[in-house]
């Protein structure tokens, strides 16, 4: 930076600007490079970046024609003429551009004179992306837990954030979750991408895909901004270069619409929608017509951190290698990820299109302790659901704050618990204080016929618990039981002994389908299957 210039000339978008500070208005800072917000007053002279604006929740601004007074549109340091804002917005601050500042020889600078050296050219990292409904839908949140993720299964993960204004907040949180690197389009040279051509975009995405391989990462995980209605977002998500390169797509919502109709969009477009997050998950009735109108789970952030989506990312992976030739070793890398089994919630449903392995159930034993996890977790979430109920004074005794990890060592081997973890009262189940386990009650369920298993399954959990189990509850895991007790009738058929006393038990075939009816419990039955007991395989 050694000259001003002054003269006639038409700001182009990246061009920096010297600015002076005339109103405070909207924003009190501004954000230095070493990402403090410095306090600005009135005269202050100011070094920022001409840019478009898109941000329904705030500024829609574009480049002015000339170094006309304008806008400070972004806290990041973006100049631009205000066309619109939201009603709760007050008016952005005012500047007056004092030249384009250039270098020795009178040229002026642009941050497109600064992008990451690398190839364009179409990239072997493969990603999953982050989308959502809209601006702060929980797209950012979602795609630093998938960071998270990826790094508890041992992966060097890059993220990027493709889209959307200049700023440092995004980058920071997700190199603070453990990001190996962390790239957005400010680093391949624009600092807004509210109207860029889409081709550039693209552009744009396979260098700092490509530079991120060439630095070792092994998977990207990439945030899309705002909504699917958004001019860039709505053509790229179609894009076939896009498409090629993931590897599925998580999608962030506010509410149980949202997510239907998103879902239904991305899944038009191509996409393979792996899960739901966002501000969904605050709200339990919202998650549950989400979940029931699209057959995916929604994923908290805690879940999503601790690993729950590396199965189905590692299936999806392996799928795609698959299709491509099996010559990609960042698919191969991606479908070998180690699964954090331990940190699988129990009470998510199954995704669609994981697959179980053909042997899943070896033994008498595994069968054994896949019920007792069952009703384990079952116990604990009946448990958190009367803490937290409403007391006699009409208010909330407590509330979820996520799961907390135990192992319960017992009889018949460890058994990985997801405990709930309330916000006042602190939890845990009484009956892992011991490693004595009801075998007896266990036999006695698989053994029992359709009939009688119910009663079975309730003196099961009445070994557990003193509190009473609902009636929801204890039908949805005698459906998980049932469904559990029919894979192992149709992949094992060999007794197993242990501890040198043979047992058996009368495994039969599970019967053909007949009716519509049966197929849709047979269905309802598969999605209360945890992940958890299917990673363990």
């Amino acid at each position: 930076m050694r000259t001003l210039l002054t003269k006639a000339v038409q700001p182009r978008t990246g061009d920096l600007v010297l600015a002076r500070v005339d109103e405070i208005w909207n924003h009190r800072k501004i954000e230095l490079t070493d990402g403090r917000r410095a306090l600005m007053f009135p005269g202050d002279e100011i070094i920022v970046c001409y840019g478009n604006r898109y941000a329904p929740d705030q500024f829609e601004a574009i480049v002015p024609p000339d170094l006309m007074p304008c806008d400070l549109v972004a806290a990041g340091g973006i100049a631009a003429n205000e066309l619109t804002r939201h009603q709760r917005m007050k008016p952005p601050t005012k500047i007056t551009p004092l030249g384009l500042i250039g270098d020795a020889e009178g040229r002026r600078l642009n941050v497109l004179d600064f992008r990451i050296d690398a190839p364009d050219h179409r990239p072997e990292l493969p990603a999953v992306l982050a989308l959502g409904t809209s601006m702060n839908a929980g797209k950012t949140l979602t795609a630093t837990s998938m960071v998270r993720g990826f790094k508890r299964a041992g992966m060097k993960v890059a993220a990027l954030k493709i889209t959307g204004t200049g700023a440092g907040g995004d980058m920071w949180i997700v190199r603070d979750a453990g990001a190996d690197m962390s790239l957005d389009f400010t680093d391949a040279g624009y600092a807004s991408t509210y109207l860029a051509p889409i081709n550039d975009i693209v552009s744009l995405t396979y260098r700092l895909m490509n530079h991120c391989a060439r630095n070792g990462a092994q998977v990207a995980v990439i945030e899309i901004a705002d909504g699917l209605h958004q001019l860039e977002t709505s053509q790229l998500i179609r894009r076939p270069e896009i498409l090629e390169m993931a590897v599925g797509t998580v999608f962030a919502s506010y509410d149980a619409m949202g997510a239907v109709q998103g879902v239904h969009e991305l899944r038009e477009a191509g996409h393979d929608v792996l899960g739901l997050s966002g501000q969904l998950g605050r709200a339990p009735l919202g998650v549950r017509e989400a979940e029931a109108a699209t057959g995916l789970s929604v994923f908290s952030p805690f879940d999503i951190q601790d690993g729950a989506l590396i199965p189905v990312i590692r299936d999806r992976a392996a799928a795609k290698m698959r299709q491509n030739g099996g010559d990609n070793r960042y698919l191969r890398a991606l479908a070998a990820a180690k699964i954090p089994v331990e940190s699988i919630p129990d009470n998510l449903i199954a995704m669609p299109g994981f697959t179980r392995p053909a042997d899943r159930f070896t033994s008498w034993t595994e069968l054994e302790q896949d019920i007792l996890s069952l009703a384990a977790h079952c116990v604990m979430q009946s448990d958190a659901d009367q803490l937290c109920v409403t007391g006699k004074n009409g208010k909330r005794r407590d509330w979820r704050k996520g799961m907390q990890r135990l192992r319960w060592d017992t009889e018949l081997g460890r058994i990985d618990l997801k405990v709930p973890r309330l916000k006042v009262a602190k939890y845990e189940p009484r009956f892992v204080a011991s490693r004595k386990v009801p075998l007896t009650r266990i036999q006695s369920v698989i053994a029992a016929d359709d009939e009688s298993r119910k009663k079975k399954v309730e003196s099961l959990l009445a070994a557990l618990t003193r509190r009473r189990i609902g009636e929801a509850r204890l039908a949805s895991l005698l459906a998980s039981i049932e469904t559990r007790i029919s894979e192992a009738a149709a992949t094992t058929w060999l007794p197993a002994s242990q501890a040198g006393e043979a047992r058996t038990v009368n495994f039969w075939p599970v019967e053909p389908m007949t009716s519509d009816t049966e197929l849709d419990e047979l269905h309802h039955a598969e999605l209360e299957i945890s992940l958890l007991d299917r990673a363990s395989a």
